[in-house]
């Protein structure tokens, strides 16, 4: 469990889409929307870890088809996500608080949700640590209260990790400072995105 925990921990450390979309809610001042992400996300990794401890990975082995299918969409989820970043940097805004991460709040609470459950099920690399790395890990013939508990170190894990993000980029005076470069900020982050996705999908 020790040796699980440390590997997700430098897979959740890895910047990535999660941490993207975090730490610009939080710094737009969402932070209930971003509250709501991390929810999505948590579910996201919970998801995962279910199918992998089901078998998923010796499934995807026996079926490339079905292995290259989730890695493009993940990649083209992230494609669309960081061209909407972009659209929103090159927006002209007269207010600077104006420049959102998706250019708009979200309509509800599940909206918010759902961009957070997408990200963490279409997230290339979470893909590839669940069905790879992580199966890797886990020992043969394990006893039930395992599969348990490492559910619950990866819930816990991912809610705590995603969580403080949102509380460190929530800070005033990172705020602040942010919002003098925001749409900077978003224009790099979009082409990141944008740029992973297609990576993604070459590289199949």
């Amino acid at each position: 469990l020790l040796t699980i925990a440390g590997i997700y921990l430098a897979v959740l450390a890895s910047p990535g889409p999660n941490f993207f979309i975090l730490s610009q809610l939080a710094l737009d001042g969402r932070q209930r929307e971003a509250r709501q992400v991390v929810l999505g996300l948590t579910t996201g990794s919970v998801f995962w870890v279910v199918l992998a401890l089901a078998g998923l990975s010796t499934l995807l082995s026996q079926h490339p088809w079905l292995a290259t299918g989730v890695q493009l969409v993940g990649a083209a989820y992230l494609v669309w996500y960081g061209a909407g970043l972009l659209r929103a940097a090159l927006q002209p805004a007269s207010n600077p608080t104006a420049v959102a991460l998706t250019g708009t709040p979200y309509p509800s609470g599940w909206a918010a949700y759902r961009t957070g459950l997408l990200t963490g099920v279409t997230n290339p690399k979470g893909a590839a640590f669940w069905t790879s790395a992580f199966a890797a890990l886990l020992p043969t013939a394990a006893p039930s209260w395992f599969y348990l508990a490492t559910v619950v170190l990866v819930t816990a894990m991912s809610l705590g990790w995603h969580w403080g993000i949102t509380v460190v980029f929530g800070v005033p005076s990172l705020r602040a400072g942010y919002l003098r470069i925001a749409r900077g900020v978003d224009g790099v982050a979009g082409v990141a995105l944008v740029a992973l996705g297609l990576q993604r999908m070459v590289s199949r």
